[in-house]
């Protein structure tokens, strides 16, 4: 007797993102403004400038990591995300929306806000043309 066991997901892993940068931009207020691209775009390069422009500090990071070129495959997406004393961040991906979240600031409590880029990269087949990108 042959047992063949097939399991299959509904995409979990195809779409999945991946934190391709993390930098702490401090706790100097960021100018109103977007605060999520997509990268290799003209909103992407005009949010780089706004970036660039708004921070003193880690200008090297920041300019690496909006510099990130995804492969062929897979798109990118920067967001800036008020935090604490988070070290890392996670993309949820629902229909059209994709959510950037902080993470690992469990029991800590700041007086003052830390700011925070993240950088992700997502499958290019998984993701419509325009998608929703949270915060804004």
């Amino acid at each position: 007797m042959c047992l063949l066991l097939v399991l299959a997901g509904c995409g979990a892993g195809a779409g999945q993102a991946r934190l391709e940068a993390f930098v702490e931009l401090g706790s100097t207020p960021l100018p109103a403004g977007p605060k999520s691209a997509e990268l290799g775009t003209p909103d992407g390069q005009e949010f780089q400038r706004a970036l660039e422009r708004a921070i003193t500090s880690n200008r090297d990071e920041v300019r690496a990591a909006l510099s990130f070129a995804p492969t062929a495959d897979r798109r990118a997406f920067a967001f800036v995300m008020p935090g604490c004393a988070e070290d890392g961040a996670e993309l949820t991906i629902e229909r059209d929306t994709l959510t950037a979240k902080l993470t690992g600031d469990e029991n800590v409590n700041c007086a003052t806000a830390n700011y925070f880029l993240t950088v992700f990269s997502v499958d290019r087949d998984s993701l419509p043309a325009a998608p929703t990108l949270m915060p804004r």
